[in-house]
């Protein structure tokens, strides 16, 4: 019968993904049913503790800022950045824009340890798709495999997306890191770099929309 299998793709620009390919063995099946288990279950538990903590807009935050240093014009991984969990380590969970971020962390540590078959990068990613779920929007289809990053050398330099600090993120107020010379422009530059469009843009944006601000952050 059809399994899934862990497939790497080399590519930057795709994650690994769980995929059907077809192999026999009582063996096989059964781990393959047990990892597809693990991940349910950590879903589960991960929409319980988000409504009874109220930490839905947190977790969002941090995976995008686990995301948000993606460059699709690097080809090799993990330079690329992107979802690989680098916001793990230092210096990157230091920049001035994961102010706050180790409280996320911190809250995951125990899924991490109850599902240890679950990666850091599937982690932080389905804790931010259950959180908007929970939120009142929609089920989000995810694909896991997600490597993680092995350590500190795996954390973008500060301006090595062509920004002043934070790794690519956006800047909050001018001047822009960047060079641009209004909000538009800028936020062009920033996402334009991932493959998004503009109606991509907005849409992301609107997630700011989720949670509280804080004068601090």
């Amino acid at each position: 019968g059809a399994m899934l299998a862990h497939v790497q793709d080399q590519s930057c620009t795709r994650a690994r993904v769980w995929r059907p390919i077809r192999r026999s063995g009582s063996s096989q099946a059964s781990s393959t049913m047990a990892k597809v288990e693990e991940y349910a279950a950590c879903r589960q538990a991960l929409l319980k503790f988000i409504d009874e903590n109220n930490c839905a807009p947190i977790m969002v935050r941090l995976a995008w800022h686990d995301s948000g240093n993606y460059d699709s014009r690097i080809a090799s991984w993990p330079e690329c950045g992107g979802a690989n969990a680098s916001i793990m380590f230092e210096p990157e969970i230091n920049y001035g824009a994961n102010v706050g971020l180790t409280k996320a962390l911190g809250f995951l540590k125990p899924f991490k340890a109850k599902f240890p078959g679950v990666s850091w990068a599937d982690l932080i990613q389905m804790a931010s798709a259950v959180a908007i779920e929970h939120a009142g929007g929609p089920k989000i289809p995810m694909r896991y495999g997600r490597r993680d990053a092995s350590g500190p050398e795996a954390c973008p330099d500060e301006k090595s997306r062509g920004t002043a600090a934070n790794a690519g993120l956006p800047d909050g107020a001018p001047p822009y890191g960047c060079g641009a010379s209004d909000a538009p422009t800028h936020l062009r530059n920033i996402f334009h770099r991932m493959g998004f469009n503009d109606q991509e843009i907005v849409a992301l944006s609107g997630a700011h929309t989720l949670g509280r601000a804080f004068k601090e952050r």
